[in-house]
Parts: C-alpha cells; structure tokens; sequence
C-alpha cells in the first residue's frame, strides 16, 4: 500500500511556519500571533513612507517609477498577507480534503506514480520561484551595502546609503537613525517575500495536485472495463465521482484565489512596465542586479498563474478523450443505459475547470497579453520621460 508522497506542500508548510501558521498538520490554532503581527506591522509601517517619498517626488520621473514599484509590490504583498490571516482555516480544511482524496487514490500504485511526478514537479517549480524570490530580497538587503561602499571610496566617508525609496520622518544622517532604518526595511522586506512565497506557492501545488486527481481519473477511464452487470455501475460511478470531486475542489481553488488573481495581473502589468524603465535607467549602476532579478521574479511569478491555469484547464478537459478511448461499447453492450452517462459526462468533460481573476482567466494567453502590455506601458513612460 502506498501513503501519500512526503513532497506534498514541503516547501510551503514550512513557510507558513515561519509566518506562525500551521496549514498542513494537526495544530488548529495560531502558532505564533506575534510572529505573525511582527512581520505584518514591518511591511504596513513603510508603505507611508513609500508613498510620502512618491509625493515629494511626483515632477521627477526616474524616483517616482522607483516609488510606485515599491508600492505595487507592498499593496499585493499585504492583500497576500491578509489573505492569509483572514482564510488560514479554510485554507487548512482545503488542503485536508486535498489529502483525504489523494491519501484514498495512492491505494493504486499507478495513481500513486501520478501524484509523486506532480508533487516533485511542483516541489522544483516551488523550489525555483521560492529561490527567485529569496534572491531578490538578499540582493534588496546588500543594496545599502554596497551603494555605502561606493559612497566610501568616493568621499572618504562612512554614511549608510539607504536607497529604498522611503520618506523618512527623522534624519538618517545620525548613525543610530539610519541602523534603524535599515532594520526597519530588512523587516519589511522579509513581510513582503514571506507571504508572496506562501500564497504563490500554495496555490502551484494545489493546482498541480488537481492535475494529479485528472490524470487518475483519465487512467482509470481509459482502463474501464467490466465482465459483468453487477461491477459495471459501482465503477463507472466511482471514477464519475472522482472527476466531479476534482471538479468542485478546482471551483474551491478559483473562489480563494479570485481575488489574488486579479490583483496579480493587474499590478504585475503595471509594476513590469516600471521595472523595465528603471532598468533602462539604471544599467550602469550598482542596483543594476537587483533590479534584472527582480524583474525576472515578476515574469516567473505571473508565468506561475498562468502555466498553473492552463494546466489545469488541459488537464481537465482530456477526460473527454480518456472516455472517448476507454472501451465504452463494451459497457454499453452490457447496459445501453450506460451511454447517455457517458456522453453527458463527455460534454462536461469537455468545459474543463477554468482558473480566473475576475476579468482575466489564468491562461499562456494572457500572460503573452500582459508583458505586450507592459511594454506599451514601457514605451509611452519613455516618451514622456
């Protein structure tokens, strides 16, 4: 008998640890509330700051552009966040129905083969963004450093360079305000990243383990076959069953990350096109790294909604072909009446299970949609620039 693979959710149950929540084991409480509220009044605290440096700087293109990109990313991170805090149960119930049906369908060893090639393969897409990400925030953390460095060797002088784009209320020319300062971001950054890793990562692996629970119902449709009257009903009900269950867990997934979804494309349009002016602005320049990473977290992010969407929609709309190539003559030679379930199925089967944002629907269309976007966006701040 084979038990569920030890890679499902791997990398996010432990980054909802380190945000103080426990979204895959037993624990039904919150782990640590200060943890929690730490990291979430960090990443609160700066934003009015951010916006304060946006004002003051509204005729200067080039730090506005740096400004309402912090912004952009703060704003989605906190609806991240608030997400989390506000459905962290329903999340739990999600993920523990999610098991229940993957635990029931690794009885078959070839089902349980599916559900461990989805699990390592979402584990390295995880792997990979959650890297992208980290790598992005170490990058923002030496920022300071190394434009510090830079100003000594220019100057003589030692003074902390803080070059996140913040208004701050009290002078940073004071080596104690300027530490502070800089604990300060360091903390907002880690609220920033932390809950974009959970929630972006989330919902990969739930999307990939619904293809899982697709491909086992394609399986064991395209193998249906019976000897008899009496087993014919029960099984042809029992993989019915198991496509409606995915179906209604693919609604579930969509009505939680609705919202999510739509923010994500809109900012990310938004937030690529000010990403690619400061690039073009800042090539020669130190932050020059951070920048190009973080772009390319911002392309892999987006690409993660939408390569899941697409997926998900193939995936659910091949079991109309897994019963087109099953051997239903067979079936309906021993129950005509077996037939119209078929075909009533099939056109079902062949909807699929679509993943929107409200207006958008996640799919490699829409992403090839945004980045054009995006570059208009890019070109028409040039001119104006």
């Amino acid at each position: 008998m084979h038990t569920l693979t030890e890679d499902f959710l791997k990398v996010q149950s432990i980054y909802f640890r380190i945000l103080g929540f426990d979204i895959v084991g037993d624990n039904n409480r919150w782990l640590h509330p200060c943890k929690t509220l730490w990291a979430l009044i960090s990443l609160a605290a700066v934003q009015p700051m951010i916006v304060a440096f946006s004002v003051q700087n509204v005729e200067n293109v080039d730090r506005l552009t740096n400004a309402v990109g912090s912004i952009l990313v703060n704003i989605l991170a906190l609806l991240k966040f608030g997400l989390i805090i506000w459905q962290h149960k329903d999340f739990k119930q999600l993920v523990a129905q999610f098991r229940i049906m993957l635990s029931r369908e690794c009885e078959s060893e070839v089902s349980a083969i599916i559900i461990s090639q989805e699990n390592k393969r979402e584990q390295r897409v995880s792997g990979f963004y959650k890297n992208s990400f980290m790598l992005t925030a170490a990058l923002s953390c030496l920022m300071p450093v190394v434009s510090t460095a830079v100003f000594y060797s220019q100057t003589g002088e030692f003074q902390l360079q803080l070059t996140f784009p913040c208004s701050y209320p009290w002078d940073n020319k004071k080596l104690y305000n300027s530490l502070f300062s800089y604990i300060l971001l360091l903390s907002g950054s880690f609220g920033a990243v932390v809950p974009t890793i959970c929630i972006d990562t989330f919902f990969a692996a739930l999307s990939h383990n619904l293809v899982a629970l697709y491909k086992t119902a394609q399986h064991k449709m395209q193998l249906f076959g019976v000897e008899s009257l009496e087993e014919l009903q029960p099984r042809l009900n029992e993989i019915l069953q198991l496509y409606r269950n995915s179906l209604e867990l693919s609604d579930a997934l969509n009505r939680y990350f609705r919202l999510t979804i739509c923010m994500q494309f809109v900012v990310a349009s938004l937030l690529l096109c000010v990403l690619s002016y400061t690039l073009s602005e800042n090539y020669a320049e130190p932050q020059m790294p951070f920048y190009a990473v973080f772009t390319l977290t911002v392309l892999i992010q987006l690409y993660i909604y939408c390569d899941c969407g697409e997926y998900l929609k193939t995936e659910s709309r091949e079991f109309a072909r897994a019963i087109y190539d099953s051997p239903w003559y067979e079936a309906i030679a021993i129950n005509p009446q077996i037939g119209r379930s078929l075909q009533v199925s099939m056109i079902r089967a062949q909807r699929g299970s679509h993943i929107d944002g409200y207006f958008f629907e996640a799919n490699l269309e829409v992403f090839l949609s945004i980045v054009t976007t995006a570059g208009s966006y890019f070109t028409l701040l040039r001119s104006i620039s």
